[in-house]
């Protein structure tokens, strides 16, 4: 119970924790949220028609192995903003011409602005589920019959833990990896870029010019990634690198919380650019 009111204390702190002052009951509904939306990009890729690929032949393996993947992260991608857009599912009680009241389930937009009120949070949330997916990840490594990345496999528990020890996580079919690589965090950046738009429309009055062409730019990213994800199956990330702390974290965490701050700042700071700013600015992302 120490313990507890200690973390409390330390995220009710604005200087280390700014925007968590709701203290610990928040950072869990963060967590369950954070949990909801990973398990929801699970439900798609396991669900969603799909293409079989296979992928480069597995280094240390003596028969030339090659895993298969299920693509359809671009699928995926604009089932996700479906929803986000017109799919939401909310209950409300509705009177009926007798007077009487129903409880009926609506579809409708979801409430994206509440990622930009509770983006710290969320943020944090992430860190520590990804720790504590990481922790999963290299516990599960020690079996002596998974094959091991080289770089990950030093022996020294901190870097490996870094560095992830196994190439390949994977529950049956489900490989971790390749997953955690596009899914979670390059759509959760482009739905935190939209719930910014959403806040700036709250706050303003209006959409800048400067939030389009970031929402356009690092739009236009993100899909183009899920577009072509079955490029990714010959990366160094998947072909070499161990799955551990450093891409969790960056995949999960780093990306869509970090890449999303240029949006966020300008939630508050519209920089007011005129047509020939905004023209210069799209004629320099064009080259």
């Amino acid at each position: 119970a120490q313990g507890s009111g200690l973390f409390a204390r330390l995220l009710s702190n604005p200087v280390l924790f700014p925007g968590c002052q709701n203290g610990f009951t928040t950072l869990l509904r963060c967590m369950g949220g954070i949990v909801g939306w990973f398990l929801f990009q699970v439900l798609l890729e396991r669900v969603l028609p799909c293409e079989i690929v296979h992928g480069a032949p597995l280094k240390g393996s003596p028969t030339g192995e090659r895993l298969s993947y299920r693509i359809n992260g671009h699928l995926a991608f604009w089932t996700t903003l479906l929803v986000a857009s017109v799919g939401w599912p909310s209950y409300v009680d509705v009177t009926l011409s007798d007077g009487t009241t129903n409880t009926i389930l609506q579809f409708g937009t979801a409430p994206l602005g509440l990622l930009y009120d509770y983006h710290a949070e969320l943020a944090l949330a992430t860190i520590l589920l990804c720790a504590v997916l990481s922790a999963y990840l290299y516990v599960r490594s020690a079996d002596p019959d998974l094959l091991r990345a080289e770089g990950g496999d030093s022996g020294n528990a901190a870097y490996d833990f870094f560095l992830g020890r196994e190439l390949n996580p994977r529950w049956g079919s489900f490989d971790w990896k390749e997953f955690c690589e596009l899914r979670p965090g390059l759509i959760g950046w482009a739905l935190l870029n939209m719930a910014m738009v959403v806040k700036q429309q709250e706050k303003l009055g209006y959409v800048s010019g400067s939030m389009m062409l970031i929402n356009a730019f690092q739009g236009l990213y993100v899909w183009d990634a899920l577009y072509q994800e079955r490029a990714i199956l010959t990366t160094m990330d998947i072909t070499t690198d161990g799955f551990g702390f450093m891409l969790v974290f960056g995949d999960l965490a780093w990306v869509p919380f970090t890449y999303s701050l240029q949006a966020r700042y300008l939630v508050d700071h519209d920089p007011h650019f005129g047509l020939p700013m905004l023209l210069l600015v799209l004629a320099t992302n064009a080259l």
